[in-house]
């Protein structure tokens, strides 16, 4: 015997009681639940009850008989999809007609044959069950296509506002920029006998680079090239520091409070335990020089910047080196001048370490003999040096890059 789910309900509308019966012992031998009704007024009350899977009904009952039945099913949505099989003993084809008019999906002619009702009401089951399937998954995929809408709405917002955030952020960035290049000194002047020239060609919008030369009175001129760790905004911050910084000891020294702008030492001190106590994970390489006008003397600390500076003078090309730790990596690091006479003429140049990025080769001793050969060139340019190493002046650079140049006299 075959097992059927006790959901397969049917439900048998016929005034013979011979045949409720028959049919009873047939469906539930094979696992069916069934219920029977004398008549249709019965069943009508019945269905509110329990819904069956299918109704096998007559056609001729007193009172209310199967077509008006079925008419009346038919029109509440909560039953319309019930298959209603017709049970008649009449062979004509009007009967036939009108059962299928009113909405039946199949016609079982009296006397019954056993394997032929089986056969009908297990067909009649199966395609109810698989049109019940479809109507879920149809509705599961409007269900879906009803989220996937909400997402792609949601996703739609989502990117406008980041795009929104985005150009925001760019003119952000871009006011930045505008900003930090206002604060960078005039480029190609002279101060006293020493000409100053840069070129600083940032990576991003903003640059971790910064230079500046100024003169502080007959006695001395400042400069300084400065690299911060990172590259865009975080960084160029850092500079804006700096700079409030190195005004603050200029202010201080034309008001007599103290000489740390001419004491390079002490100014990179100073300034490496500010970076520390603001705990800003940003440390700086810095070269820091102060020129002693009437001497021709060339007074600097490194704070841990490369390459180092080259000096060319007399036909020959010299790397002035001295190694030292990084401003602001550690609060305890203590700085030390170096003293040198500069002859009457000369070209001083420093460059950030962006500019080894450019070269193909990777060995740093290869880089710094390569960049020893350019600045062995009187004429030198600055930025077209750039240009020229990057291959393209549109291809973005890896990292900032900034030139700083003094000279004196003829070179």
């Amino acid at each position: 015997m075959s097992v059927v789910s006790e959901k397969n309900r049917i439900m048998i509308i016929d005034d013979t009681v011979e045949n409720l019966s028959l049919l009873n012992k047939l469906l539930s031998e094979q696992g069916y639940k069934v219920s029977l009704f004398p008549k249709a007024e019965l069943a009508v009350q019945a269905l509110k009850v329990n819904t069956p899977e299918i109704i096998l009904l007559d056609i001729n009952m007193p009172g209310m008989n199967g077509f008006e039945f079925c008419n009346e099913l038919k029109k509440d949505e909560k039953y319309r999809d019930i298959p209603v099989v017709f049970l008649s003993a009449m062979q004509n084809i009007k009967d036939k007609l009108n059962a299928f008019q009113t909405g039946g999906v199949d016609y079982i002619t009296k006397p019954f044959q056993f394997d032929e009702v089986l056969i009908r009401v297990k067909t009649h089951i199966k395609v109810r069950a698989q049109q019940q399937q479809l109507e879920e998954n149809y509705r599961r995929l409007e269900e879906l296509e009803k989220r996937v809408e909400k997402r792609t709405l949601e996703l739609e917002a989502a990117n406008k506002a980041l795009e929104a955030s985005l150009e925001k952020l760019q003119k952000d960035e871009e006011a930045g920029r505008i900003v930090q290049f206002k604060l960078l000194p005039a480029n190609n002047i002279s101060i006293g006998d020493y000409k100053f020239q840069y070129c600083l060609q940032p990576s991003m919008y903003m640059s971790g680079d910064f230079i500046d030369y100024f003169n502080i009175d007959d006695n001395y001129a400042a400069f300084y090239i400065t690299d911060v760790s990172g590259h865009g905004a975080a960084s160029a911050f850092v500079t804006f520091l700096l700079k409030s910084f190195i005004n603050s000891c200029r202010a201080n020294y034309h008001d007599k409070l103290d000489d740390v702008i001419i004491k390079p030492d002490v100014l990179l001190s100073k300034f490496n335990k500010y970076l520390n106590q603001e705990n800003l994970d940003k440390y700086i390489t810095m070269f820091y020089g102060i020129l002693v006008k009437d001497e021709n003397k060339l007074l600097f600390a490194n704070g841990g910047h490369f390459p180092f500076p080259f000096l060319r003078h007399d036909g020959k090309v010299e790397i002035i080196a001295k190694k030292s730790t990084p401003v602001g990596m550690f609060d305890f690091t203590e700085y030390k001048n170096v003293s040198m006479s500069l002859p009457e003429e000369f070209t001083f140049t420093i460059f950030s370490d962006g500019v080894l990025e450019l070269f193909p080769e990777r060995d740093i001793k290869k880089q710094l003999a390569q960049l020893k050969k350019l600045v062995d060139d009187k004429n030198l340019n600055l930025c077209r040096l750039v240009d020229k190493l990057s291959g393209r002046s549109d291809v973005p650079l890896k990292d900032d890059i900034t030139i700083l140049s003094i000279s004196k006299g003829d070179k």
